[in-house]
């Protein structure tokens, strides 16, 4: 990959800032847009929520977001183990907050990526962990559905866990 969409490292985030021009703020400070005067760019700094039990993690992500599919590959495939920490969490944070759907897409690349011999065992694994791809719960809302509905939507887990289970043994 050539160029960063995420940044997850504290450290770094905190040094390259300096170097952006800030554009404005919003939620208390919590998220704000910069634009890198070298690039062009713009990017947004933000706490992923997905990780966070009172607080966040130190998020900076070039804008327009990527996609779900950058994500998923961003994840797999960046060189960099905090941008694939930041590309997990903002696949989470977009499924609790915007309900878009990852995890199908996610285990056939991870199926796919260990397949062609793409991915080392270590990345999987942090993959299959911050992703809770292994966890059968149920994520989406029950409320207001029909009980055929709701099992649909445990099965629908159920499978994706099964599968990653699958996936960790054969890394073993």
């Amino acid at each position: 990959m050539e160029k960063r969409y995420l940044y997850g490292d504290a450290g770094l985030i905190e040094v390259l800032l300096p170097q952006f021009e800030l554009m404005e703020t919003s939620a208390g400070g919590y998220a704000a847009v910069y634009r890198d005067p070298l690039s062009n760019s713009f990017w947004l700094k933000y706490y992923a929520t997905a990780a966070a039990d009172g607080g966040g993690y130190l998020t900076l992500m070039r804008l327009p977001a990527p996609s779900t599919e950058k994500l998923i590959n961003i994840a797999i495939r960046t060189l960099f183990e905090d941008e694939a920490v930041a590309a997990v969490l903002r696949l989470l944070d977009e499924e609790a907050i915007e309900k878009k759907e990852f995890r199908e897409l996610l285990i056939e690349e991870l199926e796919q990526a260990v397949e062609k011999g793409e991915l080392q065992p270590d990345r999987a694994f942090q993959i299959i962990k911050f992703a809770n791809l292994a966890d059968p719960m149920n994520k989406r809302e029950v409320v207001g559905k029909t009980s055929t509905a709701v099992q649909a939507d445990a099965a629908y887990f159920a499978g994706i866990a099964e599968r990653a289970e699958r996936l960790l043994k054969r890394l073993s």
